[in-house]
């Protein structure tokens, strides 16, 4: 796949093939960071992959996930249709899991094309993980170069007790989020190939952060993304108001060095802190806006509420709360509910179902969140304002 090269930038790229395939210590390029690991150079704000040969797998495996998610995903959908109404199910009507399992697990169109994509997915994850951690020196002295220099700011907390809950390999990711130290680099690149190729410039999250609704009163100067991860939402935020004061908390060092490093290099003035989302930290009525993306599928039911109770406090009277998730109210269609426990299942996604039990209206009435609009239970992605009452 070649749609994010022109003819320059291979060319480029062929002229950096003894740096890309000799010597795995990086050069260093001038800019904002004091140490840039930037071998094959940038396009835009993703740093290319350092070697030819890894760009190349790279570029191979999202393409097949483009595949997968198209035209397998189709041939799977109607299979399982076809599956459902044999058993007498309609396509909207509500089936349990246990029958869900008795009419699609052994189905061999069904199983293939989890097993693509799963191989697909957990092979990129390897192929990163491995590259990043041969020349793991390196790009530790990146990040820790990086924490000492601005815009923006990290505080991180190595005495934080992180949950249980946290500490899965979500994703089926190396390690986990906590548990790796390239964990932010391996989601970068991974998510990209998630979406598709769609989002190498975070143009997905630019959307989001466009869509995310302000005050009534127009008052924006202080923005918390909740479970950032490497702050690609807080980023876009910052673009949208360039003069609020933009934090972001995870409890994932990993993710927030790398976040905090690709901040630094893209000039966004982030307040990166590692934190619980559920104890953050912040006074009360802090912020104008708190916003999160597909962060509550991955905490417990317990957890939840917990969160948007802080939220609650964190937020100023008439502030907004804007996360983004899963909806946690499935369609009632026999395959969409099985393919959301083959997810929980096979994608290391153990919370997934707890989301689908919480009650969010009654949790923010609870913490003085007045829900504004929510995504009916058709869609797949939920979006729920919040608005802080007076």
């Amino acid at each position: 796949m070649f749609n994010r090269r022109n003819i320059f930038e291979i060319a480029s790229a062929i002229a950096g093939l003894a740096v890309a395939g000799g010597s795995k210590t990086a050069e260093a390029k001038s800019g904002l960071l004091p140490i840039d690991i930037t071998p094959r150079g940038e396009v835009g704000h993703l740093k290319r992959l350092p070697t030819v040969d890894l760009e190349s797998k790279h570029d191979f495996l999202t393409g097949m996930m483009q595949f997968i998610n198209s035209d397998v995903s189709k041939a799977s959908r109607e299979r399982m249709n076809k599956l459902a109404k044999v058993a007498g199910y309609e396509a909207n009507q509500d089936v349990p899991i246990e029958a869900a399992h008795k009419i699609f697990g052994e189905d061999p169109v069904v199983n293939t094309r989890l097993r693509m994509w799963s191989s697909v997915h957990n092979h990129e994850h390897y192929l990163l993980d491995e590259a990043f951690h041969a020349d793991g020196d390196a790009y530790l002295a990146e990040m820790e170069a990086a924490e000492k220099v601005g815009p923006g700011s990290i505080k991180l907390d190595p005495s934080l007790k992180i949950p249980e809950y946290c500490r899965y390999e979500i994703h089926q990711q190396p390690g986990g989020y906590c548990g790796n130290p390239f964990a932010g680099h391996i989601y970068h690149y991974a998510t990209n190939q998630f979406y598709r190729g769609a989002n190498d410039q975070d143009e997905r999250h630019l959307g989001y952060a466009k869509d995310c609704p302000s005050p009534a009163d127009g008052k924006v100067l202080r923005i918390l993304d909740l479970g950032c991860g490497i702050g690609q939402l807080a980023t876009s935020m910052k673009n949208r108001f360039p003069n609020a004061e933009v934090h972001a908390i995870d409890v994932a060092a990993p993710m927030i060095r790398y976040g905090h490093m690709r901040a630094v290099d893209m000039g966004s003035e982030i307040h990166f802190k590692q934190a619980l989302a559920e104890n953050t930290g912040y006074p009360d009525g802090h912020f104008d806006i708190v916003i999160s993306y597909i962060l509550f599928h991955e905490v417990t039911k317990e957890a939840a509420p917990k969160i948007i109770s802080e939220v609650g406090r964190i937020l100023r009277p008439g502030g907004v709360f804007y996360p983004m998730d899963f909806n946690h109210v499935p369609a009632p269609q026999p395959s969409r509910i099985y393919n959301t426990w083959l997810d929980h299942r096979w994608n290391s996604e153990p919370w997934r179902l707890q989301w689908v039990g919480v009650d969010v209206d009654a949790a923010m009435r609870q913490a003085g969140l007045v829900p504004d609009n929510k995504s009916t239970a058709g869609q797949t992605f939920g979006k729920i304002t919040g608005t802080k009452s007076a």
